[in-house]
């Protein structure tokens, strides 16, 4: 039934992943996902994911770091001060993060509507989601509206700190597909997400220098405890011939913390050995100015404080190369349903200030992907 083709594909995904940067950043990440259909019109999903992260930031020293965590706007010296003095946790690696989801999509006629659940936790942070979305096709199936929506309930208690902080997300997302023809497909997106409660990165350490007496003191971060973002998006798919596409996007984004940034991207996709193998390559650059309370150093206390990058003004490029090869092509294995997926990112970063631990103002980083797909009956 072409219903029933609307639901995912019944499958299992295993992919393990790395992020490896000169900050001293290394993650490496399992993952395993599946999908299966229990009737006609519904299907299950899955996702198990694991992080190992090592961090050089989080073994920074944090002797005498004033705190403002469980205050209004003032200063409260050592309040939620932790008796540790370093940050990060105990062992190595410093974090262990699971990340555990399901979910279940439900065809109503031609509508798709989607409801997922996901859980994660680690050492210092937890966080449950409910993501929901709906999908009406319209005008024979040429224009497709999409709804999502999203919220976060985060919960923050630093191995370094006694205390216990909330955050709350939620996100909203409107999305129009639209077929123009066989060879041309355009897509508007629209996005505005909240967030309110604990917005630091409480291993952080703002150094407050005074020239005058050539004394510093260092404090957390200090940041509002709301934030509202919003972005708008373009994406086309272009069909070149019957064997490659070009996809190129463009993003513009801004908040109320008067950060804002462009993104422009464009991959080129193409089809080898009767479709059976697809390399893909591809650049994204953003551009990125700071938030309104960034600096580069502070020589006071201030309402607001930061020394996040990503708070930064930064120009960033990332290049990426991908595959996916179908087993058919493989000759000890011969299998239609079993697939090979591959990529590998290269991530450069240019802030307009150095990082406050590592002293960087260039970040690069190599992301590496590789696993398999198989689909199931």
């Amino acid at each position: 039934m072409l219903i029933a083709q609307q639901l995912p594909a019944n499958e299992i995904q295993v992919d393990f992943n790395s992020y490896f940067d000169n900050y001293g950043v290394e993650i490496i990440y399992p993952e395993v996902s599946f999908s299966k259909s229990v009737s006609e019109n519904t299907s299950i999903n899955g996702r198990v994911l694991v992080d190992v992260i090592t961090t050089a930031s989080m073994k920074s020293h944090f002797d005498s770091v004033y705190s403002f965590a469980n205050t209004s706007k003032g200063l409260d010296a050592f309040t939620s001060a932790s008796k540790r003095t370093h940050g990060g946790s105990d062992n190595n690696p410093d974090e262990l993060r699971g990340e555990f989801g399901i979910g279940v999509v439900q065809l109503f006629d031609e509508v798709n509507v989607s409801l997922t659940n996901l859980y994660s936790i680690e050492h210092d942070y937890s966080s449950e989601t409910i993501a929901g979305s709906i999908s009406v096709p319209m005008a024979k199936k040429n224009t497709t509206i999409q709804l999502g929506l999203v919220k976060s309930w985060d919960k923050i208690f630093p191995q370094t700190r006694t205390w216990i902080e909330d955050k709350s997300v939620i996100s909203s997302t409107l999305t129009l597909s639209q077929i123009f023809s066989t060879g041309f497909i355009g897509q508007i997106e629209l996005f505005y997400s909240n967030l309110s409660g604990f917005l630091s990165d409480p291993y952080q350490v703002v150094t407050v220098v005074n020239f005058d007496s050539a004394f510093f003191q260092k404090y957390e971060n200090i940041y509002p405890d709301y934030r509202n973002r919003g972005a708008a998006g373009l994406r086309t798919i272009i069909r070149l011939n019957d064997v490659s596409s070009l996809q190129l996007a463009y993003r513009y984004y801004l908040d109320d913390w008067e950060v804002k940034s462009h993104t422009i991207s464009a991959l080129y996709e193409h089809l080898f050995f009767d479709e059976k193998l697809l390399f893909g390559a591809g650049i994204r650059s953003y551009f990125q100015t700071k938030a309104k309370f960034f600096k580069a150093e502070y020589n006071k206390l201030e309402e607001y404080m930061s020394v996040d990058p990503k708070l930064n003004g930064m120009i960033s490029n990332e290049l990426e190369f991908n595959f996916s090869l179908n087993g058919s092509l493989i000759p000890i294995i011969e299998n239609e349903k079993l697939e090979f997926n591959g990529r590998f990112n290269f991530y450069i970063r240019k802030t307009d200030s150095p990082d406050w631990h590592s002293r960087y103002d260039v970040l690069y980083a190599y992301l590496m992907s590789a696993g398999f797909r198989f689909l199931f009956d």
